[in-house]
């Protein structure tokens, strides 16, 4: 990594790299707990302004990254190249386009390539392989080697011809290592795996991932009058499938509600709220704990959050709206598949 940095303080970058990776308990996007491997990459650059989120507060880690939102990252970090090509030859990418300007910019600069053979098609909305990003990451930052020995990928024998050289030196660069020892070069890259891979060449390793800060103390007696005051807000509401207001909740929008009421955001799903948060034992549970249920199908289907004194507040199927249960009949009837403390 030594030589991708002189080349960024030498000016290839328009972000200064001096300042710390993110290693604070705070994250943009909601969904960073489901990517804790990648969770301090997507901060760090969020906040640099390369990567953004495809919508406010959510990143979706694990949706692969477009041609287009690939090279208007890239775009964001070089400066100062020689511009080779004066003509632009896609006809799917039109000056009305969010990355127009960053795709003409990296075509000027010799940097990608379309996706036809007459050159004519850029397919911007297109997922990038891994092989293709490798090409175009290792002319971007200008990364070569002369190599003898292929990395020692079991699957090396699939990286196509033309991506060989910059895939070799991508991944002696350090920029792969989250591969392990398999490329699968014809995989579609994940915004996660994009965001660790920048990372590793804009700033070096990635900070751990630390779990967000907790709002207050959890045995403050404020935290817990307005965990109850949440708790109690969606309490009556009617049970409707997929619903997330107060006009109808289905489980795992009484659980968003009440969490929003405290400033987290949830994902939106049962099993995806599963994902988040540390995991404790049921007889460690505390007042504001997740509790999670498989009713059936042996997958998690209900969730419900744990009030104290073996009850569950929670939005059931049965019995027409939110509220308050004892825990003994779901223990007995359903089988538990976890406990979650996201507070």
């Amino acid at each position: 990594m030594k030589r991708i940095r002189k080349r960024i303080l030498a000016g290839l970058l328009v972000f200064s790299i001096f300042t710390s990776p993110a290693i604070a308990a705070e994250y943009h996007f909601s969904d960073a707990g489901q990517i804790s491997w990648a969770a301090s990459s997507v901060e760090k650059l969020y906040q640099e302004g390369i990567l953004s989120g495809v919508n406010g507060s959510q990143f979706a880690p694990n949706s692969p990254i477009t041609r287009a939102q690939l090279i208007g990252a890239l775009s964001k970090v070089v400066k100062n190249k020689p511009v080779t090509r004066t003509n632009f030859p896609f006809t799917d990418v039109h000056s009305n386009d969010w990355y127009y300007g960053a795709v003409k910019k990296m075509y000027s600069m010799g940097i990608i390539e379309g996706t036809s053979e007459n050159n004519k098609q850029f397919s911007p909305n297109q997922p990038i392989t891994r092989e293709e990003a490798a090409v175009i990451i290792a002319r971007t930052f200008d990364i070569s080697y002369q190599w003898k020995t292929f990395p020692p990928y079991i699957d090396a024998n699939t990286v196509s011809p033309w991506a060989k050289d910059a895939v070799a030196s991508v991944t002696k660069e350090g920029a792969f290592s989250l591969f392990g020892n398999q490329i699968k070069a014809k995989n579609a890259l994940t915004r996660a795996e994009t965001a660790v891979i920048l990372h590793k060449i804009l700033y070096g390793e990635p900070a751990p991932y630390q779990p967000p800060k907790a709002m207050a103390s959890r045995s403050s007696q404020m935290m817990d009058q307005r965990l109850t005051s949440a708790i109690n807000s969606g309490l009556g509401v009617p049970y409707r499938y997929g619903g997330a207001t107060m006009s109808g909740f289905d489980c795992s929008g009484y659980t968003s509600h009440v969490y929003s009421q405290l400033g987290v955001k949830l994902p939106r799903d049962s099993r995806s709220q599963y994902n988040v948060g540390q995991s404790v034992s049921m007889s460690e549970m505390e007042k504001g704990d997740l509790i999670f249920f498989d009713t059936g199908g042996g997958r998690i289907t209900h969730v419900g959050i744990y009030v104290g004194n073996n009850r569950m507040a929670h939005a059931p199927s049965s019995g027409g709206k939110s509220r308050i249960d004892s825990l003994d009949w779901y223990k007995k009837n359903y089988r538990i598949a976890g406990v979650k403390r996201v507070l």
